[in-house]
């Protein structure tokens, strides 16, 4: 797709504090590095210490609070990509690489390590496994089949990203990317109802005929809408093609609907705050807005039934999410009053490296032995811990270096040629 950003509105004193070292929003590093690390700590937690497991269900979420805080740094950072007036195609061609060699390389090495015995994969996945590891490959896979399908369970949080992506795509063909405050107000409202969506809506146990005819009227209708209100027809092309994906993959989600749009909503109130640090939006506004998110979350979760968790066996009250959730708000609304000073290095480097150590830690921990005995007193799940986290970080920074990075320059010249074709010749040229 090369469809063109809209134009610019008229110009706002665009605050310049955030950027640090080479123009890059160093509290987002910062932020992306602390929440990779918190997924890892976890993970690798939750299998060695099944009483912190317990806790970590009913309580506090070391993991999901690092999931949200990667969903506000996403809203905040993504409509700035989006919006630079590039075209449409070139920010999908920046996002193709950004995100997917890496990830389709850990696929290939989940598969290579599950041939030796040293990865699980989820018994489902073998009903179909063509199909399933090219469902994978989309990296919609959560939205395709859910948990069951899935070859690296942390992904699920990428399929949200995606469907995030595809929501702003068509907002931006409908002019609509700007009106952030509506738009996460309206998603965090959409919580409340969201909760009596049934999921899985193509392929679910409750899917029949009648959920499938909705999911099709509900694609029909938005292709339409917004091919209406696209400025041209290659615009109109586009709308279609990604209505076409995103509503059909949104109202699969396996999961609770509360769930995605609190996902969504949490996503666009990281939009709001990026709107407010670029002057589009008045500070008091979205303070108001996140101050808003806050109690909403607190409010619905009160009304939240005790489930019975079958894995811990532990009973996961209402606290459980606001516990976890707002800490998450408040620690990104920390750091971004702090945006002007610097961040230390070995913090930012574990920011740029955060994405090799979402994926490469998760194949680690059936990589890597345990530790069966204490080293100098030190007991073996300790061992065990530091030997997961420090072979995260190590690999990762392999990974980065030679897989991420020659792919992020592979991108910039994608991009670069894309928008060269958009640079019309001068008139003297053409004469």
């Amino acid at each position: 797709m090369t469809v063109d950003s809209p134009a610019a509105p008229p110009a706002v004193p665009v605050e310049q504090a955030p950027r640090g070292r080479g123009g890059r929003f160093e509290f987002l590093d910062a932020l992306r590095g602390l929440a990779a690390l918190a997924v890892v700590v976890q993970h690798c937690s939750e299998r060695l210490w099944p009483e912190y497991f317990r806790f970590s269900q009913a309580y506090f979420g070391l993991g999901e609070f690092g999931v949200f805080v990667f969903f506000i740094v996403s809203g905040f950072i993504i409509p700035a990509s989006l919006e630079r007036g590039r075209s449409l195609g070139a920010f999908w061609a920046g996002r193709f690489f950004r995100l997917f060699p890496l990830f389709w390389a850990c696929l290939v090495a989940a598969m290579l390590l599950h041939s030796f015995g040293r990865y699980e994969l989820p018994e489902p996945f073998w009903d179909q496994p063509v199909l399933n590891f090219l469902a994978n490959l989309t990296m919609m896979q959560f939205f395709i089949g859910g948990w069951d399908i899935q070859i690296i369970g942390a992904s699920w949080s990428l399929s949200y990203e995606l469907v995030f992506y595809l929501i702003l795509s068509l907002l931006l063909i409908a002019r609509l990317n700007r009106r952030s405050v509506p738009l996460a107000v309206g998603a965090l409202v959409l919580i409340v109802p969201g909760a009596i969506l049934p999921p899985a809506l193509l392929n679910g146990g409750d899917a029949n005929s009648v959920t499938r005819s909705i999911v099709a009227v509900a694609t029909i209708l938005a292709a339409t809408v917004f091919a209406c209100v696209a400025e041209n027809r290659r615009a109109a092309l586009a709308a279609i093609l990604i209505s076409a994906i995103a509503v059909p993959l949104f109202l699969n989600q396996p999961g609770a609907s509360v769930l995605t749009f609190g996902y969504l909503a949490t996503m666009f109130l990281g939009t709001v705050l990026y709107r407010m640090t670029s002057g589009e939006i008045a500070a008091p506004c979205a303070w108001l807005v996140f101050a808003f998110a806050m109690c909403l979350i607190f409010g619905v979760s009160t009304f939240v039934a005790p489930v019975l968790d079958p894995i811990t066996g532990v009973w996961v009250t209402w606290i459980k999410q606001p516990l976890t959730i707002l800490p998450a708000y408040l620690l990104f609304a920390g750091f971004l009053l702090l945006r002007r000073y610097s961040f230390p290095r070995p913090l930012l480097y574990l920011g740029r490296i955060s994405y090799s150590l979402y994926l490469v830690h998760a194949l680690l921990l059936d990589a890597i032995p345990r530790w069966s005995t204490s080293v100098l007193g030190v007991p073996a799940q300790w061992l065990t811990l530091l030997t997961w986290v420090g072979s995260a970080l190590l690999i990762s920074a392999v990974t980065y270096r030679f897989i991420e990075k020659p792919c992020h320059n592979l991108g910039h010249r994608v991009i670069a040629r894309i928008d060269s074709r958009k640079i019309e010749p001068p008139a003297t040229a053409v004469a």
